[in-house]
């Protein structure tokens, strides 16, 4: 049996459903927080997104897997915090130079 697309980097968003949570202000960082559902196996993902347009290279994206229970509850106020308190995620964007690799630990958003 082959893996889903939503467990392999690089990701497509059309591999994907997307609802927007809000934007996370701490900090006054802006970022952008929603819920991705994979159309093909229909997990729930985290999705943490933060650029700061006056730095080159800035721009990276978290996105962990998480519960429906958590998919209802996380707020951009909380996202961070759920991301970092899971065992592993997916990190990317052009701040890592990457398309997606897994992580885990502190989030560099600040």
């Amino acid at each position: 049996m082959t893996e889903c697309c939503c467990l392999t980097p690089p990701f497509d968003y059309r591999d994907f459903d997307s609802k927007f949570i809000g934007v996370d202000k701490t900090n006054g960082r802006f970022g952008e927080v929603s819920i991705k559902t994979c159309r093909r196996c229909r997990r729930k993902w985290l999705h943490y997104f933060v650029e700061y347009p006056a730095f080159t290279k800035s721009g990276r994206w978290y996105r962990g897997l998480i519960s429906e229970n958590a998919a209802g509850s996380v707020t951009p106020a909380t996202a961070v915090a759920v991301l970092e308190a899971l065992e592993w995620r997916f990190a990317g964007g052009s701040y890592f130079e990457s398309t997606g690799f897994k992580s885990s630990g502190r989030l560099f958003v600040d």
